[in-house]
This record gives C-alpha cells, structure tokens and sequence, in this order.
C-alpha cells in the first residue's frame, strides 16, 4: 500500500521513493499539502485522430503551482543535477512509474496496456530543479513506446509520473487503420492513398464523401489531356458543391503537383473554397505548388493506365468529354498493414501520350500542354470577370 508523507513542505512516496519537494521549504510541517498542489501534470495530442502507422505525438508537461522552486526526482537511480545544454522534460521524468511506465492505456472494451514500454529510457536520471509558476515538457511518439497505439482503436492515455503522485487528466486518442480508395470507371480502376499529415480536413472530407456513396454515379467532367481530369461535381455545371455547403480551409504544403497528384477543386479568387470537387494532374504541373491543396496521391500501373485511357477520350472546346466519363463508384479499403505509413518514393510514371484535340488547350503544334495550363491559370486569375459569367477555371468555379 503506498503512504505519503509530508515533512516540512517535502511529499515522500513509500513506494519507489519518488520525491516532489519544495527547494526551500517555509512554515510548518505538513503545511505542503498533496502533491496536487504542487505540481500539474499535463498531456496533450497533436492529433486526436492518427492513422495506424503514423506517429502518434503527444505532449508530456510539468507545471509548478506554487510561488517557490520544486525538486523533481523519479523513483530510484536519480543523480544530482549537473550542467547540460538540454532542454526538455527527459525521458526518465516521462517514464517514471513502476517499469518504466507513467502512462495508463486503456481501451473502449476496458483493456489495459500500461506495461508494454518497449524501450526504457536511460539511467540514471538526473533531478529537476522547476522555477515557481514554471513549465517544463517534451513531445514524444508514444507509438514507440506502447506498441498498442500502432493498432486501430479507442484509447484512454493518462499520464501518472513520479511513481503516480500526480495524474493528468484523461486524454482521447483515435488510431484508425490507414485507408485508400478505389475510383471504379469504364476505363478501370484508379486507387488512391492520402496525405493523412499535410492535409487531414482534406482526407477526412473525401473520405466521408466516399462513405455516403456521393460520388457514385457522377463524372469526370473534365479532361485536359496534358493538364488534369476534374470530377465530383453534382451539378455538372462545374459549379457543385456538398448538399450541406460545408467549405474547406486551405491546406497548402510543399508536396508537388504531377502525374497522379490528387487535389481539391477551389475557385481561383478563394483559397477556402474547396468542397467536393477533386482533380488528377496527368502531368507535371508547377503552378499548383504552394496554391492548392493535394490530399492524395494515386498508387500502381492499373491506376495509371486509367489515367492515360481517360486522358484521350474526345472532348468539346471546354474540356467536356463527348461521352459521360463516369465515376461508378468510389469504395474504401485499409492499406496492407505491411505498407501503413509507405508515401511515393522515386520518379512518378511518366505523363500520358496520345493524341489530344487541337482545341482543347489552344496549344501551338510544339508548345507542351502543361505551359498552356499554367499560362490559363494564370490569365484566369487576373480575370476580374463576374464569376457567373467567367469561364470555369480548371479547379471549377464552385
């Protein structure tokens, strides 16, 4: 059974000796009071929801309550502390419960998984010294440490350092198995994965799209050989939005725009216009990088032998197939465990060939088509035009 102690403004712990006491203890003893009231300890997740395969980060923090300085030490192997250019809440203060486990993992069926430390930190460690009112912390993957957070599923973390004298409070975390999704078309079938890290309101919007069977039965409504298809507009008028409205911040990073890069359509006037529609660059394309959003990404050579077959079917002079280019449907699926959290490495396939009519990107007979789409970005942005009258841009007018 554990028994505290309080001397002199010091917290004692029988069991494993974990110390928190006042550096320069005043008043009576006793007059300390519960190591609540010394110290917080706090937790928090970069992401409440994390796809399996990926970091799950979390934030371990110390806070001292109280108007003077505090002594951390952890249960057994604690050293004095010695001058050093680190800076941060060390391993061995995080993991400073019975066998190196402050954490208690716990899972929507009761499951408890707090001794599953895979790699015990260093020792010995050395005490700390927090200045009044002052925070000390560290970010750290907990799925390094706790291999039941690499497994889809609902957890409770709560974190109880110094052999439990203090506890945070609860902390939800989702891990969701890594999904891709099958684009099934006449042409056959293009899969796709997501950058679940650089644009997860992106994913998310896609993939409860995909749930709800949106985009069953809607078309690829247009086609710039050379430059992107575009499809999920449920309109067809390249107008169409989701039926709730809902609209999307901007999620811009540094992944590039080519052959197979997925994107959320968005009016060229609002960078926070994204809604329904996506396109599939089918070539390299430079004036989207740092300006739209790429959420996926396609995988394999069936997928990018759709793309090619799609890329040459006949079209009208504003990129309309002549034939209805239909999206039967949209499924789901999880990754192969053995691939969660594998991106694109290497060179992309190269860009489709074939023949492409003349009046689709107004080329001339030797200017590459992937020019000719920058330049219309370009003209179409600085088209003060009203936009129900503009012509739509290749992200759609929403």
């Amino acid at each position: 059974m554990r028994m505290r102690w309080l001397i002199a403004g010091s917290v004692f712990v029988g069991a494993g000796w974990a110390w928190v006491a006042l550096a320069n203890p005043v008043g009576e003893p006793g007059q300390a009071g519960e190591p609540a009231s010394l110290i917080r300890a706090t937790l928090r997740a970069d992401r409440a929801v994390v796809q399996a395969g990926r970091p799950v980060w979390v934030e371990f923090s110390v806070t001292n309550l109280t108007d003077q300085p505090v002594t951390l030490r952890v249960p057994g192997g604690t050293v004095k502390n010695t001058e050093c250019g680190e800076i941060g809440l060390p391993l061995g203060h995080v993991f400073s419960g019975p066998q190196h486990s402050a954490l208690s993992i716990q899972n929507v069926h009761g499951d408890r998984y707090d001794a599953q430390v895979m790699v015990p930190p260093p020792a010995p460690v050395a005490e700390l010294q927090l200045a009044p009112r002052a925070s000390l912390g560290t970010r750290v993957d907990v799925s390094r440490y706790y291999e039941s957070l690499r497994r889809p599923g609902k957890y409770t973390l709560v974190w109880q350092p110094y052999d439990g004298i203090v506890s945070s409070a609860p902390l939800a975390v989702q891990i969701l198995a890594e999904r891709q999704a099958a684009i099934l078309t006449e042409f056959g079938k293009i899969t796709l994965r997501f950058y679940y890290e650089e644009a997860p309101n992106h994913v998310a919007n896609f993939i409860q799209l995909a749930e709800t069977k949106f985009y069953d039965n809607l078309t690829f409504h247009r086609v710039v050989p050379g430059g992107l298809i575009q499809g999920g507009d449920p309109r067809g008028d390249r107008r169409g939005v989701r039926p709730d409205g809902v609209r999307l911040k901007a999620e811009f990073s540094r992944i590039p725009f080519e052959f197979g890069t997925v994107g959320m359509a968005r009016s060229p006037r609002d960078p926070d216009s994204a809604s329904c529609q996506f396109f599939i660059c089918l070539a390299r394309q430079s004036a989207f990088d740092g300006n739209q959003t790429a959420f996926a990404y396609v995988i394999g050579d069936e997928s990018f032998e759709t793309l090619r077959r799609i890329a040459v079917v006949p079209t009208t002079s504003d990129d309309q197939p002549r034939q209805p280019v239909y999206i039967r449907a949209i499924t789901l699926e999880n990754v192969p465990v053995q691939e969660w959290g594998h991106e694109p490495t290497g060179p992309r396939p190269s860009k489709p060939t074939g023949s492409r009519p003349a009046d689709v990107t107004h080329a001339g007979p030797s200017e590459d088509p992937a020019t000719v789409i920058e330049r219309r970005l370009e003209d179409l942005a600085a088209d003060s035009a009203d936009p129900t009258t503009q012509p739509a841009d290749p992200f759609g007018e929403p």
